[in-house]
This record gives structure tokens, sequence and C-alpha cells, in this order.
């Protein structure tokens, strides 16, 4: 294919097939090489002074041989692969001198296309009257382009439904909790989700989420947070950055309605992502740790009242917490604690901590989200916890968190 004047400015990369090319024309023209001396900095007299040049081996003033090998440029951007694409390299020799009043045909042909790595080779070649002035090869890159949507609405989002959980297999090798799902981003009496979907043609590829969680400072005052929720990027677009992309249109909407803050708590492989690419702040010192009535009587007590947690005063936000899918909850005193299977009915989870336990039961054992500062019970580690935090508000630069495991136990 050769053409002049193609109709299009752009060609997916799936569609170009090696022999495919393009040509652009221009006259070289004295304005034309002046211009091109006033961008690239390069004042050769062989290009500007008549004088100068009448006595080189040209005789008369020749063009930049840049200027001709730029037109190749034109090409790429507009006609193949056209719009967006990346120029990566270029090598060039440069074999007849081009004058003013040259008519310079650039054309571009490709030699080869690789899918996986997006990538286009091109045989590169200008003429004048039919004869190279100027050949070499190029390499072109070819981004790969999403269709994105942005929801904050929950009846949208039921409309993405059956994508999302298809992606949610793909990614887990296993099927979503359908109730888990509704509880989280449909029931959340706290308000809408922010989702970020991806799109490649109509293939969801990438989804990232917060949804809203009711926390509460100093003097009781309730603050927003935005809870960072499953991550999921199908497994043949994961080198394109789509996680970061999303996360940071996720989190651009959360500053615009208002949240303060994001927060989750990441496991071991993905929190360095976070650290490194959201300039996420990350707690790595923490841990759980099965505890006796009497081990948690002598753990100090914590001041907490200038600390950001769950809020356990708003009614809607506890009610809908503790009714959390296939999970049963109790409240002893102020605490909260999760009971498991009957095969484990001597063990809970302590998933909210007044600092209280003297209402516990002493033939139990609790396991409790503790500091490392609290070495007196790292022998009674269960596992390593991080919790991670992005501050939209730097007022709150200086704040602390109360960790629960209330507000990690959500998936």
């Amino acid at each position: 294919m050769k053409s002049n004047n193609l109709a299009f400015n752009k060609i997916e990369i799936e569609e170009i097939e090696i022999g495919m090319s393009v040509s652009y024309s221009q006259t070289i023209t004295d304005k034309d090489i002046k211009q091109f001396a006033e961008i690239s900095g390069d004042y050769n007299p062989i290009h500007l002074d008549e004088e100068y040049a009448k006595k080189s081996r040209f005789k008369k003033r020749i063009a930049h041989g840049m200027m001709t090998a730029s037109y190749f440029s034109a090409l790429f951007g507009t006609k193949i692969p056209g719009e967006g694409c990346v120029y990566t390299s270029q090598n060039l020799k440069f074999k007849k001198p081009v004058y003013i009043g040259d008519i310079v045909t650039a054309i571009v042909e490709v030699t080869n296309v690789d899918l996986s790595k997006r990538k286009v080779l091109f045989k590169t070649t200008c003429t004048v009257n039919d004869k190279i002035v100027t050949y070499g090869e190029s390499e072109l890159y070819v981004p790969i382009e999403f269709r994105k949507i942005m929801i904050n609405d929950k009846n949208e989002l039921l409309q993405y439904k059956e994508q999302i959980f298809e992606l949610f297999s793909n990614c887990f090798s296993q099927d979503i909790d359908e109730d888990l799902w509704y509880w989280e981003y449909i029931e959340n009496p706290n308000g809408n989700p922010i989702i970020s979907l991806y799109f490649y043609d109509n293939k969801l590829v990438g989804h990232y989420s917060v949804i809203p969680i009711k926390l509460i400072m100093e003097k009781n005052k309730s603050i927003l947070g935005a809870l960072s929720m499953t991550t999921m990027v199908d497994i043949s677009y994961r080198k394109y950055g789509i996680f970061i992309d999303q996360a940071n249109e996720v989190y651009e909407k959360s500053i615009e309605l208002g949240y303060k803050f994001v927060f989750g708590f990441p496991n071991k492989k993905s929190a360095p992502g976070f650290k490194k690419r959201l300039d996420w702040i990350l707690e790595e010192n923490l841990y759980v740790a099965k505890l006796t009535k009497n081990e948690l009587l002598i753990l100090s007590s914590q001041n907490n009242s200038d600390k950001i947690g769950f809020n356990s005063l708003d009614i809607d936000n506890l009610e809908w917490r503790l009714n959390k899918p296939n999970q049963k909850y109790i409240k002893n005193d102020k605490n909260i604690l999760k009971q498991f299977n009957n095969e484990f009915d001597n063990e809970f989870d302590i998933v909210f901590d007044s600092d209280n336990y003297s209402s516990l039961d002493s033939d139990k054992k609790y396991n409790i989200l503790l500091d490392r500062d609290l070495d007196k019970f790292i022998d009674k580690k269960e596992f390593d916890y991080i919790f991670g935090y992005r501050l939209f508000d730097d007022n709150l630069k200086n704040i602390n968190f109360k960790k629960d495991l209330i507000l990690s136990d959500v998936f």
C-alpha cells in the first residue's frame, strides 16, 4: 500500500502489516531552511550563506540533512502508526545533498511488527527525482490506549457487575463472593464507591476502587476515609502500568469529593508498589498475636484520643460493618469480637479494641493487632501485618491512626 493522501491518521497496531507504506512530499524553501536553523541552532553557513556555499563542493546552499529526516516523523505521527506513537530509534545515512527548490518525498515502509512489545520497524527513505538522498531504519512504540470509565454511583456500577466478576475470576482463579461484593459496594451506607475501570476494546482489563468508611478523630469529629480495595489487572495487560494510573485517577477523584486520605492494608507483595509509586506511608511494624485474657490485661493502655479510628458511634456505619456476610460479630462491653466456626469457638479476633479487657472470658484466646513496640508478645505472633495510607490534606500530616482489624477485615 502506498498513498500520499491517506484518509486516516491512526492505524491500530493489530492492523499494521509488513509492506504497508505511506509517503509525504514537500518543496524545500529558503524560509524552511532558515526556520530549521532557528529551531535546531545549526547556523552552519553551508545552509545559510550563499557566498560561502559557492566556494564549497556543493556550489550552492543545501538543506539540513535532519530537516529531510524530520519528514519521517510527520508520517509516523499523522499517518502510520499515527496519533500517540513514540519514536524510539532512527539510524540515517545521507547520500546526496538537497537544494532549495527540490521536492523531497519521504517514504516509510513497515518491515516488522512486534505485537508483544508493541513495536513497529520501518525502512525510511527520502528521494528527490526518484533518487535516494536519505535512508535508514526506525523503530516506533505504539502505546496501548484504554477506554476509561470512572464510576461514583452504585446504580452505574451494577451495569458492569458481570464484567467485574469475570475479571476477578481471571485474576484470582476463583469466583467472587457476590454477597460480599454487594455488601462492600452497594449496601455501604457511607456513600458511593469510587471505581476506575479500564477497557481494551470491550474487555475489562483493569479495576481499582475505594469505598467510603466513616472514621472518628479527636473530640468525636467524624471524618470520611477512602478504603483501598482489591486491585485487579488482567494478566495480559500488567506491563502497562494500569494499576498506578488507575489509582492516581481514583485519588484525584477522591480529593475532588472531599476525602482527606486513602488507607488500606496492602500485602507484602503489593506494599512496595504503594510506597514507591503511589507515595503511601507504610507502617510495617505490625503483627497479629494470639493472647490470653491475662496477657491482654498487662497491655499498657493506649492513648487513642488523638488518633483516627473506626467510627463505632455512627449507628449506620457500625450496623453495616457488623453485617458482613458469613461472619459473626459479638459486642463485648466496648470491644467487638469476631467469632470463628464451632471448631475454633475458643478463639476470637478482637476487631475493635477498647483497651479494656476485663469483661473477656478467661478461657478463650484472642487475636489482636499489635505494634512491634510491644515486643514482649513477639513470641505470640501469628503473622505480620502492614498498614498504609496517603494523606490528601496536609493538616493531617501529624495524625496517627488507631489500627484495628475492623478496618482491614472487609475483603
